[in-house]
């Protein structure tokens, strides 16, 4: 869409609102095209409901793309090892395979637990069902604090981020009975000040966390990593498939121009991580960013089985669209919209995927109204999540 005609919508939108001057297209095109249409939604919307699954997160660090670096000893545990060719210290024994996956149809109920980071940089385990603070977590070490939070498929492990030191510590945390904080152990250090978004594969064998330049995945169990670059665009947003696959958002980065064009092979990609060369090689376009002129989306979530990808969907019209849409993971084809659609002459709503089962057949989802999906059929949910907004653009929510 062409500057003029968003101008001109823009206009029209606010008209029956008393004559106030339209948006600006530079602030609708930074928020919907480079900081991705799921952080858009948030920034733009009222609701009381506010949740983060991912969020973009631009590293600061001048060193370049992190490797893990050299950190104190945590609850005991001590070592090194090499990541690639590149030094680090690593804490192999406090790595374990994630536990039992919900069933392929299992609902939202049997995976209640999610993990917030507090104003103060304390991690907190709520029953979503029940609104039940289960558990906690405190950063080790002097001045640490958590900022950001990952989830694997099994309700019990989760991935969290702490700044400390001018670099950025990832911890185990594992729940024991009742949603109980039974342990955090220590995994690898970056030497990044900004915590990257990242990912925990549902297995919680692999990380996925994005650089200035493009992805890096790393193993858990053997401490090897590996790296994937492109130039002219940042990713954000990743999710895993199993062991192999990490869906993302390839979009501008946030250093550009407002108006900046969208760079090549922008839109929802697939990451074969299994494969050689650079980024956009590895990767495949999934859906454009803006499949039609009217029409955007980003933020996608894909299942753990791989078969499908969630998406948050805004329509640009005399008012603006949200919803929660699926799409096939191999075709690419829009299945189904799964959220009712919420329709705001002045902004949009929160609109995305909280939780899915491995087939993405049972959700747990938030599009104005928080709510269970079971195939297409939406069921208005009381789910106790976290009403602080600085929550939606931090990584600072994992289910």
């Amino acid at each position: 869409m062409l500057d003029d005609d968003l101008r001109a919508q823009l206009a029209d939108w606010v008209r029956p609102a008393g004559g106030r001057p339209a948006p600006d297209v530079a602030e609708v095109r930074r928020r919907a095209r480079r900081h991705g249409l799921r952080r858009a939604a948030l920034a733009a919307g009222a609701t009381a409901v506010v949740i983060a699954v991912v969020a973009a997160v631009v590293l600061a660090s001048p060193r370049g793309p992190g490797r893990p670096a050299a950190g104190p000893t945590v609850g005991g545990l001590g070592g090194s090892a090499a990541w690639s060719a590149a030094p680090g210290t690593w804490y192999p024994g406090a790595w374990r395979p994630a536990g039992a996956l919900p069933a392929a149809d299992a609902g939202p109920d049997v995976a209640p637990y999610f993990v917030t980071i507090g104003t103060g940089g304390s991690a907190s385990v709520t029953d979503a069902f029940t609104g039940r603070v289960t558990g906690t977590a405190l950063a080790p070490g002097r001045g640490a604090v958590f900022a950001g939070v990952a989830a694997a498929g099994d309700d019990r492990t989760f991935v969290l981020a702490a700044r400390v030191s001018g670099a950025v510590g990832f911890y185990e945390l594992r729940l024991g009975s009742g949603g109980r904080a039974s342990s955090l152990s220590r995994l690898f250090t970056l030497p990044v000040r900004a915590v990257p978004t990242f990912a925990v594969s549902p297995d919680a064998r692999l990380l996925a966390y994005t650089t200035r330049t493009g992805i890096e995945t790393v193993s858990l169990a053997t401490r090897m990593g590996r790296s994937w670059t492109a130039a002219g665009g940042q990713a954000y947003g990743l999710s895993w498939a199993g062991d192999s696959t990490v869906a993302f958002e390839w979009n501008t980065p946030a250093s550009a121009a407002p108006d900046s064009p969208l760079p090549a092979g922008a839109g929802v990609r697939l990451l074969d991580i299994a494969a050689a060369g650079p980024l956009m090689k590895a990767s495949r376009l999934l859906i454009a960013s803006c499949p039609s002129k009217t029409v955007c989306v980003g933020g996608p979530l894909i299942t753990p089985d791989g078969s499908k990808v969630f998406v948050t969907s805004i329509a640009l019209g005399r008012a603006i669209t949200t919803a929660v849409e699926e799409y096939s993971a191999r075709t690419g084809r829009e299945l189904a919209t799964v959220t009712p659609p919420v329709t705001t002459s002045g902004g949009t709503h929160v609109c995305t995927v909280l939780w899915t089962d491995p087939s993405g057949q049972r959700l747990a989802a938030v599009c104005g109204q928080a709510g269970v999906i079971d195939g297409t059929r939406f069921s208005k949910t009381d789910l106790h999540l976290p009403a602080d907004a600085a929550l939606a653009l931090d990584g600072s929510f994992a289910w």
